[in-house]
Order: C-alpha cells, then sequence, then structure tokens
C-alpha cells in the first residue's frame, strides 16, 4: 500500500487508517450541467464513474470507514444551485450509505464553489459544513484564498504539523523525450512548503472530467523537493521524487 505521510493513497483518495477515515477532493457536482447551460454536450457518463471509483474503494476496505472527510467544492455552480445538483449530492450519499450499510458521519470542509451549500445539507444530520478541520495536528481545509484566511493563523502555529488540501486539481504532465506526445495524470503533490512552513499534501480532484492544472508550469504550488504522485485512470500510482 502507498502512502503519503500517514495516509494510505487508495486511487485518487486518501485513507487515514487510525481514524477510520476516508479523504476525498473535489468533487463538481453539476459539473455537466454548468456546461449544458452554456451550450456544450456533455453526456452524463460522470457519475457512474464516480460510483465505479468509489465502489472498489469501499470494497477494499470493507468495513474500515467510519467516517468520511470531503475537502470542498462538493458542487460546481458558483451562482446559485441547479436541481441537478441537490440530485447528484442526494444520490451520491445514498450510494455511500448503501455502500457502507450505515451512515457515517461526513465533515465538508467548505470551499469557493460551496457558498449555496447549505440548502442542500438541511435534511441531513450527519454532516457537518466547516471552514476547517483540526485533528491531530492535522488541518484539512479546501485550500482557496479565503478559506485558508480562517485557519492562517493554525497553520501558521504548532498546533498544525500537517495541511491537507483540495482546490488546485493538481496533474502531472508525462511527454515523450521528442517533447511531441504528452499525457496528462491526476497527482498528488506533497511536501514541506516554505509558504505554509508545513508539510503539505494536495489532494487531487476527484471528478473525472477535471483532468487538473499542471503542477510544474501551471500552477505556483510546487516548490523543489515536492514529491508527485500521479495516478492513473485505473487507479494506480507512480512515484516521481526527481523533477
Amino acid at each position: 500500500m502507498t502512502k503519503i505521510y500517514d495516509f494510505e493513497v487508495l486511487d485518487r483518495c486518501l485513507y487515514w487508517k487510525k481514524k477510520k477515515t476516508l479523504i476525498i477532493g473535489d468533487l463538481h457536482l453539476g459539473y455537466e450541467s454548468s456546461l449544458s447551460e452554456r451550450g456544450y454536450s456533455v453526456p452524463r457518463t460522470q457519475k457512474e464513474e464516480n460510483y465505479d471509483i468509489l465502489r472498489k474503494i469501499i470494497e477494499k476496505l470493507k468495513n474500515k470507514i467510519e467516517r468520511i472527510i470531503f475537502l470542498g467544492d462538493i458542487k460546481h455552480y458558483f451562482g446559485g444551485i441547479f436541481r441537478q445538483e441537490f440530485e447528484d449530492f442526494e444520490n451520491l450519499i445514498k450510494f455511500i450509505e448503501k455502500e457502507l450499510g450505515t451512515k457515517p458521519p461526513i465533515v465538508i470542509t467548505k470551499g469557493n464553489h460551496d457558498n449555496m451549500l447549505q440548502p442542500i445539507l438541511a435534511n441531513y444530520k450527519n454532516i457537518r459544513l466547516v471552514d476547517y478541520l483540526l485533528e491531530e495536528k492535522r488541518l484539512f481545509v479546501h485550500g482557496d484564498s479565503e478559506s485558508t484566511k480562517k485557519c492562517y493563523e493554525i497553520i501558521k502555529s504548532n498546533r498544525c504539523k500537517l495541511v491537507v488540501l483540495g482546490h488546485f486539481h493538481p496533474a502531472f504532465v508525462l511527454k515523450d523525450k521528442k517533447g511531441v506526445k504528452e499525457e496528462k495524470f491526476k497527482c498528488f503533490l506533497y511536501g514541506y512548503s516554505n509558504e505554509f512552513r508545513k508539510e503539505v499534501i494536495f489532494v487531487p480532484s476527484f471528478f473525472p472530467l477535471i483532468e487538473g492544472s499542471d503542477v510544474i508550469k501551471d500552477l505556483e504550488i510546487y516548490e523543489k523537493g515536492m514529491k508527485i504522485l500521479a495516478i492513473t485512470t485505473d487507479g494506480k500510482n507512480y512515484l516521481f521524487d526527481k523533477i
């Protein structure tokens, strides 16, 4: 089992064995509806792909999931709530509960797309929406500027030794020697961050359609010495520690 610090890597998710907690990155429910509103034709096959990945993870862990942490951006649309987002969220929770055979406590660290999320959560007593979660010196936060500001003092203090973030959708691009062919993979980016002055883990987007941004060329979060764990579409992972 591949590990990042004390978290096990399961496809594009993390598993905190000590706490029996599954950690999931950005979902962006309703993404297809948002594209349709703008005139794009997108087949709604991503939901089933989400379910397939989650099903495999749950089957692998069997009865070892007692809590789930979502790292924000549960929904996609900024300006309100699409009916499809309501339905997708409701179906996702039903799916999780059916596969686990229980209603696990769920924590959502609020993302910048989640301003209108509260109405969706009104009927769920087992789901908490928080700005961040600090537990055993591990800080879970979405990672956009607004959410990071709210826990800035904690990040800078000795109350925190590791920060786990979503938001950035990290991806790793592999090219052939001629630079002609290239392939992009979702990835975990982790190591010491001079910006945070802490060890960090940037978690990839869970949503299949969002491949992510090249951590080397397009994002400013990569720092020398950080490691990249690329995730293939079939859930295998490959470490790149010398970039």
